[in-house]
C-alpha cells in the first residue's frame, strides 16, 4: 500500500475513533443489569464522558462526597461541573443535599441508577485498558515510539495549515 492510502487509513481510523459511542453504548445496554438503566442508557442523549466520570468517581469514593472534593479530583471547571451534577441530578443519578452542620457546602450521595451506571463505566475502563495492554504488548517500544511520533507529527501538521 502507498503511503498517501495508508495516510488516508489512519485518518479514516482516527475519524472512526470518535464515534465509537456507539460501541461503548451498546456495551452498557448489553451488561446493564436492571431495566431503568437499560432506558436511562437507551434514551439518555446527553450523556457526556464527564458526566459518567463523575459517576465513577462517586462511586469510587464510595459514600457521600463533598462537591469541594470532587471538584479537586475532577479536571473541570468549577462551572462545568456544576452543570454535569445538577444534569445527573436532574435524571436522578445523584442526589444533592446540605449536610445538617454546614447548610452552605453541598454533598452528592449516588442514588442506586446512578451507582449502576457509575460501577458499568468503572468496568468498562478496566476492560478498555486491559485490551490497550495486550495489544501494546505485541510492540517493542521502539514501534510504539514512532507511532508517537507520527501521530504527534500528522495531528501538528493540522493545526499549522
Amino acid at each position: 500500500m502507498e503511503k498517501q492510502q495508508q495516510f488516508e487509513k489512519i485518518k479514516q481510523l482516527l475519524r472512526d475513533s470518535h464515534s465509537e459511542n456507539d460501541l461503548e453504548q451498546q456495551w452498557f445496554l448489553k451488561h446493564a443489569q436492571s431495566a431503568d438503566a437499560r432506558t436511562i442508557i437507551a434514551t439518555q442523549k446527553r450523556f457526556t464522558h464527564s458526566e459518567l466520570q463523575i459517576l465513577s468517581q462517586l462511586v469510587v469514593n464510595d459514600s457521600v462526597t463533598t462537591f469541594k472534593i470532587l471538584q479537586q479530583t475532577s479536571n473541570l471547571s468549577q462551572g462545568m461541573l456544576s452543570r454535569y451534577v445538577n444534569h445527573l441530578a436532574q435524571l436522578t443519578l445523584v442526589e444533592k443535599f446540605h449536610p445538617q452542620d454546614n447548610k452552605k457546602e453541598i454533598s452528592l450521595r449516588l442514588t442506586n441508577l446512578g451507582e449502576e451506571l457509575g460501577r458499568l463505566h468503572c468496568e468498562l475502563h478496566r476492560r478498555i485498558s486491559a485490551n490497550e495492554k495486550q495489544i501494546l504488548g505485541e510492540y517493542t517500544e521502539q514501534e510504539i515510539n514512532t507511532m508517537l511520533e507520527i501521530l504527534s507529527k500528522l495531528i501538528n501538521a493540522r493545526q499549522h495549515i
